[in-house]
């Protein structure tokens, strides 16, 4: 029977398991063994991301399980804490065996989620069991390149190759390098390199790196107490709701932005124009795919009295600018833009309000979905007509 962990990556990544594809699974499993033969363990790791922009994010993470024979869930009960050093962001996943418990420290409160499988998405032992499913699938994918010398300690270099094609003139990619300690059998570093037409005819640049360090096994402070929620802390419903996107037919605030070029507009400005603002950040999958029809719509109306503008309060000049480029984005992008998301009650991305030519809320919606361009341009006919 497999074990509760195992079954849940499985669904997790959707992967046929296949015995017998050699040593190289073998030794995969080898890895996995020397941490689940413990009854506890924990490690610290460092990644860094770098994925549609010039920029980097670093989180700090620390993980730590404890078995739990009898969890029909995980077969753990489990900590994650992550603190991003590129954002003002820090949070503790907490799974106690009956909840799964997001905390948030900045201001002591918690929420209560669903648990599902994909809680331990990202996770090392998740990796590692999608590469041994991956290679037993596909062992001609994997490769043993030479040792690897990191902080002056000797390690096997694995390279598993999940996707590589041409495609015109464009080598396209997706390979996952893992390091591993000779000396102590553990994994030093995962590192993802990718290269791929995700969205439209630009290619992306994806680097993904985790750096694995201070193993511990079988501590003697790990126990229940390690997973359960702080008693200070509130639930987050408790806090007053964020507030509703601004109706149709009211006065769109005002606003003075700068451009990723520099230059300053107000909304003022555009009365008599209609405007659409496209609220996003760089890395956000559904305002990622919103890019090729919004340039289409641009080009479409960009003879129209029509301003369609990106506004960001994440992302700044350098990065959006980068972004622009690479991915040949043809209307205006804002940045700094923290105040007007308040003022435009914007909690989800991407949101897109319509401002009519009288400066007032025409449409607001959220979210990306099939039929997208044609809604869009639907909205934007029936103002520069009316």
């Amino acid at each position: 029977m497999i074990p509760v962990i195992k079954r849940v990556i499985v669904i997790i990544v959707l992967v046929s398991f296949r015995t017998n594809a050699g040593a190289q699974v073998v030794l995969i499993q080898n890895v996995i063994d020397k941490m689940e033969r413990h009854q506890n363990f924990s490690y610290q790791f460092i990644n860094k991301r770098k994925d549609f922009s010039t920029d980097t994010s670093i989180q700090h993470k620390k993980e730590v399980y404890m078995k739990a024979a009898h969890d029909s869930a995980f077969g753990y009960l489990f900590k994650l804490e992550t603190a991003y050093k590129t954002e003002k962001f820090v949070r503790t996943d907490v799974y106690n065996g009956s909840n799964l418990i997001y905390l948030f420290p900045e201001d002591n409160s918690y929420e209560v989620q669903n648990v599902r499988p994909s809680a331990l998405f990202g996770t090392l032992l998740q990796n590692l069991y999608w590469i041994k499913g991956f290679v037993e699938k596909s062992p001609s994918k994997l490769v043993e390149a030479g040792d690897t010398t990191i902080d002056g300690i000797s390690n096997m270099h694995l390279v598993v190759t999940t996707f590589d094609t041409v495609i015109g003139n464009e080598h396209l990619y997706t390979l996952k390098h893992l390091f591993i300690e000779r000396q102590s059998g553990l994994p030093s570093l995962l590192i993802t390199k990718s290269r791929n037409k995700n969205f439209g005819d630009a290619v992306s640049e994806y680097y993904d790196e985790n750096r694995y360090t201070d193993y511990q096994f079988d501590q003697a402070n790990v126990n229940a107490s390690t997973f359960a929620k702080p008693a200070a802390y509130r639930l987050r419903s408790e806090k007053s709701a964020p507030a509703a996107l601004l109706k149709p037919g009211t006065v769109a605030p005002d606003w003075t932005l700068t451009t990723a070029d520099g230059k300053k507009l107000s909304l003022a400005q555009l009365k008599g124009k209609v405007v659409l603002l496209d609220f996003y950040f760089i890395g956000c999958l559904p305002c990622m795919n919103t890019i090729a029809p919004l340039n289409n719509l641009y080009k479409k109306y960009k003879n129209e009295n029509i301003l369609i503008a990106s506004v960001t309060g994440r992302d700044g000049k350098k990065a959006v600018s980068a972004f622009k480029k690479q991915y040949s984005i043809k209307y205006t992008g804002f940045v700094d833009a923290v105040e007007v998301i308040k003022s435009y009650h914007v909690n989800d991305f991407p949101t897109f309000y319509f401002i009519d030519k009288e400066g007032k809320i025409a449409e607001v919606f959220t979210g990306y979905g099939d039929g997208f361009e044609g809604k869009v341009a639907g909205i934007i006919d029936r103002l520069i007509n009316k």
